[in-house]
């Protein structure tokens, strides 16, 4: 089936490869063919002979996993033709955000003469490039095009080398055909089929059309909503799956995979699986991806480039589509879907990706999904942002260094370690992590919910690895602790509520009503309340809780939620809270209201009693040894997200006696700390 679309794609690339290097070969014999007065290709060719360095603007349409797989393989692709940025080019990238203003006014900016040669991935700025490029006045090499015959910038389907003469690139159309086949080898008794679509794009409405052709063919009926916008994904799958389909299909839809977690939320709330056409789909939460592997495609669009630069002309250039297919699974999907959906062995073994029933992935092919890292004899470039400084920070900070340390690094020579907080303020946060980006470190370390939340938004192409996260799932960095974003993963530091609550019980035998303060704005600290509810819930305590938002509400809100006559104040973790306790246990004092609280600080320093905490040293080595796994060569994809494993029980008898009360020898016994 598919396996027959590969070779015969495979063979296309060399096909193309092989032809440019033989074209290539005939310019350096005879000047080029790119002559003619006018032809931008010639002024861009005298300036590479002449040893200049190149202007190149790379036009993004948005981050989608799709598009930036894309760009590091056409990254790749022109590094293999001698081309990088610093060295033989300079090179400035773009991303629109899927916003149509914002790319029609990068693609003037490409076009206005600043720039010797213009890279495009998408068929959206496909199009909006050629628009902006009527009169021809810069080369233009695109990539991550569905069809580019039908992308109406000049590019002749009977024809392929009829297209506008200084305009070159890749076409790849989705395995539309391929993937139903797959679904109804998967499921025999497959009817109804449900698929979202942004109908303005042009490659999602060529795929969507395919489908209905394929389905009509198949015997099944394909149901369809559309969408202008990201946001409207949910409710438009959420729909389908209220219509009674049986799966959903996905693909060629930009729109749609910059939300691809939408999708597979409402999949998932239905119990029905989703089948895309896209190859990392699977480690996404869907149960295949069948797709080109993006990172080859870009780098034929690389290569292309490449020989562009070199004197190869695009008026000689064929526009052929390139389809190296790639087929991922994920058998846990599999086993937690309504209806009986059955990977049989022989699909199994043309797999690239296999996720097993736990969801970690079992079988991977080949390592193209590796993140690119600088050798390990060079020193690394480490970037370390947190939102706000605290102890824990400090303290995973410390660990972090001990972890690089202990393996024979050391700072200034084998690594650098830039440190950089954004004192708690969301914009300062946003701008940290843009000079991040900056930077191109090699590993992008960070600290806090907020944190990991803004790199989200931001950052596709560098690892990263966080600590301090509550729950990094809830946060949005993945579907699981196996299945996440493939450039992330980290060491989550959920509180041990179920431990904290045994050691109020043992400390207060009679305590039934326990305080807290919550900080509504922190999705971190929300996810807490309702995990510390639950502990108290299942040993017959009621959880009172007061909102406060900034430091500045802290006094209110402490003496708001005394009055409400708690027998006891344990105070869940939050960023608010890391470095305000003061107000918290001079309340609690004065009303002589026994404090406690899941950060080792607060009872160290902070006026608490006793204090049940993750270990957040213990979690910067642990931090420490991810990152330098990833810094050797392997992927963040490969590895799950962890929970620190260490608990530290600090007990501070002094504050213990000026709230009347007495610490149980049993607790002071098993205490990692105890202050006299």
């Amino acid at each position: 089936m598919w396996k027959t679309v590969k070779h015969l794609s495979l063979g296309m690339a060399l096909i193309v490869v092989a032809s440019g290097m033989l074209l290539v070969s005939d310019w350096m014999g005879r000047e080029g063919r790119s002559g003619e007065a006018g032809d931008p290709a010639t002024a861009l060719h005298r300036k590479v002979r002449a040893g200049e360095r190149v202007r190149v603007a790379l036009l993004k349409w948005a981050s989608s996993v799709t598009l930036d797989e894309t760009t590091r393989g056409l990254l790749e692709g022109l590094a293999e033709r001698g081309f990088e940025h610093g060295g033989a080019m300079e090179l400035q990238t773009f991303c629109a955000e899927g916003d149509m203003p914002t790319a029609v006014s990068m693609a003037q900016r490409a076009f206005g003469g600043e720039f010797d040669l213009v890279l495009t991935v998408s068929t959206p700025m496909l199009q909006v490039a050629a628009t902006a490029n009527k009169q021809g006045k810069v080369v233009h090499v695109f990539g991550a095009v569905t069809d580019p015959y039908a992308a109406g910038v000049g590019i002749s389907r009977e024809n392929h080398r009829n297209h506008p003469a200084w305009l070159a690139g890749v076409g790849t159309f989705q395995p539309v055909r391929e993937t139903l086949e797959l679904a109804r080898r998967l499921f025999p008794d497959l009817k109804r089929l449900g698929t979202v679509i942004n109908p303005s794009e042009a490659c999602s409405q060529a795929c969507y059309e395919l489908a209905q052709k394929t389905c009509a063919e198949m015997g099944l009926e394909l149901s369809a909503v559309t969408v202008d916008n990201s946001a409207a994904v949910y409710e438009a799958a959420s729909a389908l799956a209220a219509q009674g389909v049986q799966a959903f299909v996905i693909g060629g839809d930009n729109t749609v995979e910059s939300a691809f977690g939408a999708v597979v939320k409402a999949a998932d709330a239905a119990k029905i699986p989703v089948l895309g056409y896209a190859s990392m789909y699977a480690g996404m939460g869907a149960l295949a991806g069948l797709g080109a592997n993006y990172v080859d495609v870009g780098r034929v669009q690389g290569r292309l480039a490449g020989d562009v630069l070199k004197g190869l002309s695009p008026r000689e250039i064929p526009v052929e589509n390139v389809m190296p297919l790639k087929l991922s699974l994920n058998l846990h999907v599999a086993a937690e879907l309504r209806d009986l959906w059955i990977i049989p062995p022989e699909v199994v073994a043309e797999a690239s990706l296999v996720y097993g029933r736990s969801g970690e992935l079992e079988i991977s092919v080949d390592r193209s999904g590796a993140l690119p890292t600088r050798a390990p004899e060079r020193c690394w470039d480490l970037y370390f942002l947190n939102y706000v400084e605290s102890a824990p920070m400090e303290a995973t900070l410390r660990g972090f260094r001990r972890a690089l340390e202990d393996e024979g690094l050391r700072e200034g020579k084998d690594f650098l370690l830039e440190v950089a907080s954004a004192q708690g303020d969301m914009a300062t946060l946003s701008a940290l992590v843009d000079h991040a980006l900056t930077q191109e470190p090699d590993l992008l370390l960070l600290t806090s919910t907020p944190a990991l939340q803004a790199v989200l938004s931001k950052v596709r192409n560098v690892p990263v690895v966080f600590g301090m996260v509550a729950n990094p799932v809830v946060a949005g960095a993945g579907s699981s602790d196996a299945v996440h974003l493939p450039h992330i993963t980290g060491i989550s530091t959920e509180s041990p509520y179920a431990e904290g609550v045994r050691v109020l019980q043992e400390c207060l035998p009679g305590a039934r009503t326990v305080g807290t303060l919550v900080n509504p704005s922190e999705v971190n600290c929300v996810y807490n309340l309702h995990q510390f509810e639950k502990a108290l819930a299942a040993q017959g305590m009621t959880c009172v809780s007061v909102a406060v938002s900034t430091p500045t509400e802290l006094p209110d809100g402490i003496q708001g939620l005394l009055a409400r006559r708690v027998d006891a104040v344990f105070q869940i973790s939050g960023n608010l809270f890391f470095s305000s306790f003061a107000p918290i246990s001079k309340a609690c004092l004065e009303a002589r209201v026994p404090f406690f609280g899941y950060d080792a600080a607060v009872a160290l320093s902070g006026g608490a009693a006793v204090a049940v905490a993750r270990d957040y040293e213990s979690g910067g080595e642990d931090m420490g040894r991810v990152a330098l796994r990833i810094l050797r060569g392997e992927s963040p994809a490969r590895i799950p997200f962890a929970p620190v494993s260490k608990i530290r029980i600090v007990v501070n008898e002094t504050n213990a006696r000026r709230y009347g009360m007495t610490i149980p020898p049993s607790l002071r016994a098993r205490a990692t700390d105890v202050v006299k």
